[in-house]
């Protein structure tokens, strides 16, 4: 088994376990892994496994390279065992494990009885050519006399019965514990109960966090009802039953109801005409996540002691299987929520809102944000002259690379707006400095526009040139939309002036609004324009131009 075991500037370890054919590693979230620090590259290395199971590393044409034990690399690197890798800030080393090295025992499980038979052999033999030649009357190690051969198939019974009943426990802890649906555990858990002898028929029950009967499954048949016959006895759970499961946590054993005095007061299940069940509670994690029950309708003492505690074991499996699935969907469920909020939200953005969930601002709470609007000039004439394939492949490149600054800087990306772009700094949570996050993420994407045309000139794509506007003010927050589509955005003045400076920003400028500039606090250079009249407004509105010549001074 292969894997990388990465260290961090800050000091944090992690694992990740080469399972894929080729795992890509840069600072871009769409990597396999991720490594968020400057000197690494969007996309910086890649690592393959061939089919001769080697383990190689390529440089992707990164900025700082791929070091190897201290060397920088060229081409693909075969990866050896304790490997150290350097890429940007970041420590990895490669461990691999030869599984071949590994010693397996296998375990000897004694037989009793072969013993049991291989004493009476030996002592057959042993009483035949000494003391007693004819009679084979000699005892066993076990104490079974030879010619006593009713004792001995009782015992030879009992063995076998005990060795089928410890078969069911071992092929349920096999059978649940891989299993994370809810259907699938309960389709082999009546499986698992018909092999237990008696078992006619059975139930699951489960109960939700208030302890309520939540689902109840079909009833489940060794011989389902013939079609057109007589249907069998509905099963009747007595309320006594439920509630003594429910206080004691104790799986019931019922020999024979007509005779049992603790549901002598149960009338209904008397009319049911049973005879003998099992019922047994499924516990996991000290709560009560419903009950498992199975019966018989023609035989009193259908079920030993012995059965009950297999079929106990089996329940409490099966609860623990249960809340492993429950776990396992609710992570699930987890990330995809996360992978929802990483698409739209910075990665520290998303490690807040997780650990803090209550300080998301929902429903339509009132928060001062600065909001980025960003647009390509002329792109609509562009578009009219190259084919849609490349249109789509040029937007693509731009809105990865643009949204990625955005995030760098504590932004949120509140939509695509055809080939805009609009951004939040302050919702859904405030990082303390949300002008200054929004004015850098527009100096940095001015900065980015140069880098992309020098690598677009290459693919033979136009110069692609970007206005921005910023302004700051309060707006509404929250999940608008209807029943069928919500979406996390906000509303109010602030945004509409947003807007109007980006449209009235030059190629290449960046204008902010004078709320914005009283946010920042001279952190940047500024140049007075002269004031915009915009639509609705009854003053000119006074703005002022960052240039992305000053972006590279202020980061």
């Amino acid at each position: 088994m292969a894997r990388l075991i990465i260290s961090s500037p800050e000091g944090k370890r992690g694992i990740l376990e080469l399972t894929k054919p080729v795992i890509t590693i840069g600072r871009g979230n769409a990597n396999d892994l991720v490594l968020n620090n400057s000197r690494v590259s969007r996309f910086h290395a890649v690592v393959k496994l061939n089919a001769s199971a080697d383990v190689l590393i390529a440089d992707r044409g990164s900025t700082n390279g791929v070091l190897i034990n201290g060397e920088r690399i060229i081409g693909e690197t075969l990866l050896r065992n304790d490997d150290r890798i350097g890429i940007g800030d970041y420590e990895i080393r490669f461990e691999s494990v030869d599984d071949a090295s590994l010693q397996v025992s296998k375990a000897e499980m004694p037989s009793t009885l072969n013993e049991m038979l291989r004493g009476n052999r030996q002592q057959a033999l042993g009483q035949s050519s000494t003391a007693n030649p004819l009679g084979f009357m000699g005892r066993s190690t076990t104490g079974v006399r030879l010619d006593d051969t009713t004792e001995l198939r009782k015992q030879l019974r009992k063995l076998e019965r005990e060795n089928y009943l410890l078969s069911v426990l071992y092929d349920s802890g096999k059978a649940l514990h891989s299993k994370l649906s809810i259907d699938d555990i309960v389709n082999e858990v009546s499986q698992l109960a018909f092999r237990i002898e008696g078992v006619e028929r059975g139930f699951m029950m489960l109960f939700d966090e208030k302890g309520q009967v939540a689902h109840q499954t079909d009833v489940w048949y060794r011989k389902p009802p013939t079609s057109g016959g007589v249907d069998q006895p509905r099963i009747i759970l007595s309320r006594a039953v439920l509630e003594r499961v429910r206080s004691e946590r104790e799986p019931i054993l019922i020999a024979d109801l007509t005779e049992d005095e603790r549901f002598s007061g149960s009338e209904s299940m008397k009319v049911s005409g049973l005879r003998s069940a099992m019922v047994a509670p499924l516990v996991a994690q000290q709560r009560l996540d419903g009950i498992l029950y199975v019966d018989n309708l023609e035989k009193t003492a259908a079920f030993t002691q012995e059965e009950l505690n297999i079929f106990a074991v089996v329940a409490t499996q099966a609860a623990a299987a249960i809340d492993s699935a429950n776990t396992h969907n609710q992570l699930a469920r987890q990330a995809i929520e996360r992978s929802a909020l990483e698409r739209f939200l910075a990665p520290e953005v998303v490690e807040l809102v997780s650990a803090n969930p209550e300080e998301v601002r929902l429903g339509g709470a009132n928060a001062k944000v600065s909001i980025l609007f960003a647009d390509i000039r002329g792109f609509t004439s562009l578009s009219e002259t190259l084919p849609p394939e490349k249109i789509v492949e040029i937007l693509n490149e731009y809105f990865t690379r643009v949204t990625e600054v955005i995030f760098e800087h504590g932004g949120t990306l509140d939509k695509y707006l055809g080939d805009g772009l609009m951004a939040l700094f302050g919702a859904p949570v405030s990082k303390g400095n949300d002008a200054v996050n929004a004015v850098r993420a527009a100096l940095g994407i001015q900065h980015l526009m140069t880098e992309l045309n020098q690598e677009g000139t290459s693919r033979g794509w136009p110069d692609l040139r970007v206005g921005i506007g910023v302004n700051t003010g309060v707006v509404t927050a929250g999940n608008i939309g209807s029943p069928k589509r919500i979406d996390y955005t906000v509303i109010g003045d602030a945004v509409n002036v947003s807007a109007r400076l980006c449209s009235h920003a030059a190629t290449g400028q960046v204008l902010i609004s004078e709320s914005t500039v009283a946010e920042v606090d001279g952190s940047f250079q500024l140049v007075p324009l002269e004031p915009l009249q915009l639509k609705g407004k009854s003053r000119p509105l006074p703005v002022f131009s960052v240039t992305a010549g000053q972006a590279v001074a202020q980061k």
